[in-house]
Order: structure tokens, then C-alpha cells, then sequence
């Protein structure tokens, strides 16, 4: 049977497993269910030299959830044929992007941390990769809050942290949105979740930072001590964790639970020509 050869390799981490045995055009429930298995174990998933078509990208992607349109589909990074796809890309058709995130560098981040719903996974294809750069990170913000002294876990323990949805990281306006009137970011249109947020199927906790310090505020806290308590929250996590790099070879796909990861991008010479397909399934609100 095919679940008897579904495993993480002996190179997997506590970050990533590499997964074996797993054959993306026959599978049954079972395999599937020792997939999410392991997903929800581990956080982050490698699959080596797939290479699978879009369709059976879609298909395998429907077993972990309704499909979540990202910002970015709405704009530069649509799939000619499956609405499903983001396109990521910094190829160029005509003069114009034929995808989304270009070549810069991508800081850490949980995707769309500013929605009131969150994804819950992501699914990443490569389908060209440069000869170098554009490696992706992923560390683990189970392992984040579980590190964290003692004392730090009582400070924000059933804290809450509102994030802002007006700029992107970049400072671009956020489709359909207008500039605000106020300087103050707080009384910006924005989401409010918990500061440690409790997994919706496993119950462990995990540190929840969002993507930048940047418009982000720990609700009831005066500006300066947020600030502060944030700085200290994101050299915990980013110089501190263990961090599993991925470099990327063509029909590789990562899969990440987005509601207990972070994860982040170099930058790669825009002569080169990356590009990744992506689905995103949906998630429950953090609690």
C-alpha cells in the first residue's frame, strides 16, 4: 500500500520533513490523511522532483481546505487557466509582470496575517528557479513561544496584537483601500488577534507576529512599551530559532502550516528568471 511508504526522510528536521513515498497522480484518503498528518506534526513538508501539472496541483491542494484567493492574484500574479494558482514571478510578457514579488527579497512573515481569517497552508511548486538565489527560510513559532524565558511567556500570555490593513510592507495601499486621515496608525482600518494564538487542531500555542513591527501594536500597551516588547518578540524568533533553508530545484514543492511557521525569501539577480505556482487553503480565525 501506498501508506506504508509515506514517511519523513531521516534528513528531516524539527523545522521540515522531507517527505517519501508519495505519489502525487495515485493516491487514496488514507495517504492524504498521513500527509496531514505529518503536516500538522512537523509545520513545513518537502516534496523532491515532482513534477506534477497544475491540475494535479489543485487537486492535491483541495484535500486541506477551500481555496483563499491572495491579494496578489487580484492583481499581477493570476493563472491564465486555474484561478486557484498565484503566480510568482519576475518574468516579464509583454512589458508587463506575468506574476507577483518580482526578485526583491521577501522579510519574514505569516501570509496575510492581516486578514480576520488567516490561511491555513500553503502549497509551493517550482516551476523555474535561478541557478542561485530566491532560497526560501522557514522556522517553526510553536518552537518561538515554547523558547521564550518565563517571565516573557507571562507578559504575553492573552495579550493581543492589532495589525494594521491599509500599507503592505512595501507602502503601497492595499487594494481598496484610501489613504488615512489619521497619523495614527491604531485608528487605521485593521485586525486584532491573539499575541500567542492556540492551533485549531493541534492546541499547541505559537507565537503570532504577523509581518513586520511596522503598524502592528500591542492592544492596551502605550506605543513606546509595544514597540519595545515587539523588538524583543522578533530577535527572539528570527535570530534565535532553528531555521530549515530551502534551495529550490525545478518540480520541488513546499508545504507549510501557516498558522505555526514563519517564512521569508532572498533576493535573486532579476536576469534570471524564477518562477513559482502557489495554491493557499483557508483557515479559522485566531484564537
Amino acid at each position: 500500500m501506498l501508506l506504508n511508504r509515506i514517511r519523513a526522510s531521516q534528513d528531516s528536521t524539527n523545522v521540515c520533513a522531507d517527505i517519501e513515498g508519495f505519489d502525487f497522480k495515485s493516491y487514496t484518503e488514507r495517504d492524504i490523511a498521513e500527509i496531514r498528518r505529518l503536516w500538522l506534526e512537523f509545520g513545513v513538508l518537502r516534496f523532491r522532483a515532482t513534477h506534477i501539472s497544475d491540475q494535479e496541483q489543485v487537486r492535491f491542494s483541495r484535500h486541506f481546505g477551500d481555496f483563499v484567493i491572495h491579494p496578489k492574484q487580484l492583481q499581477e500574479g493570476g493563472h491564465p487557466t486555474h484561478p486557484e494558482i498565484l503566480v510568482i514571478s519576475n518574468e516579464m510578457k509583454d512589458g508587463k509582470p506575468s506574476g507577483a514579488l518580482g526578485n526583491s527579497e521577501a522579510t519574514w512573515h505569516t501570509d496575510t496575517w492581516f486578514y480576520e481569517r488567516p490561511p491555513a497552508g500553503a502549497i509551493l511548486r517550482a516551476i523555474k528557479v535561478p541557478p542561485t538565489g530566491g532560497d526560501t527560510y522557514f522556522l517553526s513559532t510553536y518552537k518561538a513561544y515554547e523558547s521564550l524565558p518565563a517571565a516573557l511567556k507571562t507578559v504575553v500570555d492573552g495579550r493581543q496584537i492589532f495589525f494594521q490593513n491599509v500599507f503592505d510592507k512595501t507602502g503601497k495601499l492595499r487594494l481598496g483601500h484610501s489613504e488615512p486621515k489619521s497619523a495614527d496608525f491604531r485608528e487605521w482600518s485593521g485586525i486584532v488577534h491573539p499575541l500567542v494564538r492556540t492551533h485549531g487542531e493541534t492546541g499547541r500555542k505559537a507565537l503570532y507576529l504577523g509581518g513586520t513591527i511596522e503598524g502592528a501594536w500591542i492592544v492596551g500597551m502605550p506605543l513606546d512599551e509595544s514597540g519595545d516588547l515587539l523588538s524583543e518578540l522578533w530577535a527572539h524568533v528570527t535570530e534565535k530559532s532553528e531555521v530549515f533553508v530551502q534551495t529550490w530545484q525545478v518540480g520541488d514543492i513546499m508545504m507549510w502550516d501557516n498558522r505555526c511557521t514563519m517564512h521569508r525569501r532572498d533576493a535573486f539577480d532579476p536576469t534570471f528568471i524564477r518562477v513559482m505556482y502557489r495554491t493557499t487553503t483557508s483557515g479559522e480565525r485566531p484564537v
